[in-house]
């Protein structure tokens, strides 16, 4: 019996499906647990009898899924022979997909990346030939890194842009399809496909393996060339009716009359974000400001990476623009403070690279809006996870799927 047969049992009603389904809740119950576990201690968990665990357990031996670890160390009496899973049996295949870049790999069930690919060339449009890229990128990381098909557990695409997670919707991206593209996907790769808004993906991420791990309730935020949020309420990952919940940068907090991609006016990704960073340092440009980037790149090709990275060397320009943005988001995160009290703020995203010089500006703008006791409660933080954080979430929404994780 393969992986497939054991994790995606039918629902039929015979010997060998209820088997199928208790040897299902093993390898659930191995993969949760910190530790190997005994026979008696996994026929407990299950709850069935110590002959059919035995017999379980030899036969997912046989399947290479289920390895000894030893036997475990006690005061007297027989020693038991200890258990664990065949983490080199779960694989899941995280895509990141962002309007500049597109990130494919092969993340194993410990959430090691074992192969990844990535295209910095990449341009996300809405378009067939934009989406027969990304189809065509993922075949051939999947081709490359060798992993058997059958050790692969499905595909999880983090997605920039309104995403359906519940529908595999998506609403500014390839939605030419006529089916949703998550279901499109599935067909073409024979997989299954889990697919959410990229912001959602990594809060996952800092849910499964950053620092959100331990926490009740969290903010993630993704402050990259958008700006968007992941809440964390009772340890559930909130994501509303359709999947939008979130939409930090559509919320009208900032004293801004810019309109924004979505029409309307004032919203705060306008003022909080890459593009808009790159739209303030431009401005500051021609009204005379100074800044040691335009002597190395012409205006027009400045992007707000590089403005992050000459506000850490020192650039005067880039440090006031950035230290503004930061009290903008401050002030606007201490309303969602006093509305949510979170204990935990986790900056993610490109602007995380800049370190104290935006974190400190957002805790001055917080420390204008929040209220006294709330304000006492929360941390911020910076995300430790780096730019793997989307192809980890991404991955993790298909061992989560299989309740894996």
């Amino acid at each position: 019996m393969n992986l497939k047969n054991v994790l995606f049992f039918s629902d039929e009603v015979s010997n060998q499906s209820r088997q199928a389904k208790q040897k299902n809740k093993i390898i659930r119950t191995l993969s949760k647990s910190r530790h190997a576990l005994t026979i008696p201690e996994l026929q407990k968990q299950v709850r069935i009898s110590p002959p059919t665990a035995n017999k379980l357990i030899n036969e997912l031996i046989a399947d290479n899924l289920v390895k000894e670890e030893g036997k475990k160390e006690t005061d007297n009496g027989r020693k038991p022979m200890l258990y664990s899973l065949n983490i080199n049996k779960f694989f899941a295949v995280g895509v990141e997909i962002l309007f500049k870049r597109i990130s494919v790999s092969v993340v194993r069930l410990d959430q090691k990346i074992v192969f990844k690919r990535q295209d910095k060339k990449f341009i996300l449009e809405n378009t067939p030939e934009c989406l027969e890229k990304t189809i065509s990128f993922i075949k051939k990381t999947l081709e490359e890194c060798k992993i058997p098909k059958d050790n692969i557990l499905g595909i999880g695409i983090g997605l920039t842009g309104r995403v359906n997670s519940l529908t595999g919707e998506s609403y500014n991206f390839f939605t030419f399809t006529e089916k949703p593209v998550g279901q499109y996907l599935a067909e073409t790769f024979q997989k299954q496909v889990f697919i959410d808004n990229d912001t959602h993906v990594m809060g996952l991420a800092e849910q499964v393996l950053g620092q959100a791990k331990d926490s009740r309730n969290a903010l993630i935020l993704n402050v990259s060339r958008g700006l968007g949020m992941t809440i964390i309420a009772n340890k559930k990952l909130i994501s509303g009716g359709m999947g939008f919940a979130g939409e930090f940068g559509h919320m009208q907090f900032a004293n801004s009359n810019k309109l924004c991609i979505c029409g309307k006016r004032g919203c705060l990704g306008m003022e909080v974000s890459g593009h808009a960073l790159e739209e303030n340092f431009k401005k500051a440009i021609k009204e005379g400001g100074t800044s040691l980037l335009v002597k190395e790149k012409s205006l027009g090709d400045i992007q707000y990476e590089d403005i992050l990275d000459a506000a850490n060397t020192g650039d005067s320009l880039s440090i006031n623009l950035l230290q503004k943005t930061g009290e903008i988001l401050g002030m606007s995160l201490g309303n969602i403070i006093n509305l949510l009290n979170p204990e935990l703020i986790i900056l993610g995203g490109k602007f995380a690279q800049a370190g104290h010089m935006f974190t400190d500006s957002i805790k001055t703008g917080i420390n204008k809006t929040a209220l006294t006791l709330p304000l006492k409660y929360v941390t911020l933080k910076t995300s430790e996870l780096g730019g793997d954080s989307g192809s980890i979430g991404a991955s993790a929404m298909v061992f989560k799927q299989h309740d894996l994780i």
